[in-house]
């Protein structure tokens, strides 16, 4: 039996969502005002802390079920939450700045669409088998460390930095 009805469960998801939307708005503000302390680039806080930040509930759902030896729902947790963002909220996202007249385009430098297709390409060869071992866990943790340390020391060449600049103003 049905604690809440059909509108009570829109309702609530209704409230929830925009509570964590404010939840979410609050932490980015402080992540960015932590990093800005301490030098930290806006790459690699938009692309590695803000996404650990934001989807640690889900990282430990992965975590939990991969324990559980339930891999098909971790793998589904993991990688179908990525192919998520990227394939519908970013083009969304872009959509929608375009209606409210904020320039957000999908116009990634080299270095981040290299980045993107190389993980792409290894998360792809490592998940096609359907078995996992030890060695590709640590090849993907080693991944994921490698492309940490770049995007924390990556900077655009100056004639690019200089464009980014142009636009945003």
């Amino acid at each position: 039996e049905a604690v809440l009805g059909v509108a009570g469960s829109i309702l609530w998801l209704a409230i929830i969502t925009v509570v964590i939307g404010l939840l979410s708005e609050y932490m980015v503000d402080a992540l960015e005002d932590a990093a800005e302390g301490w030098g930290v680039p806006n790459l690699f806080l938009g692309a590695i802390i803000i996404p650990i930040v934001g989807n640690a509930a889900e990282h430990a759902a992965a975590i939990i079920f991969a324990v559980k030896n339930k891999m098909e729902l971790a793998l589904g947790i993991a990688v179908g939450s990525s192919i998520q963002i990227g394939v519908f909220c970013v083009p969304l996202l872009c959509v929608f700045a375009w209606s409210i007249d904020i320039e957000l385009s999908l116009n990634f430098g080299v270095f981040e669409c290299l980045t993107y297709l190389i993980t792409a390409l290894v998360v792809g060869a490592i998940i096609t088998s359907g078995q996992s071992n030890w060695l590709q866990g640590v090849v993907l943790i080693t991944g994921y460390a490698f492309v940490s340390a770049a995007f924390f020391v990556h900077a655009d060449p100056p004639e690019l930095a200089s464009h980014a600049e142009h636009h945003h103003e």
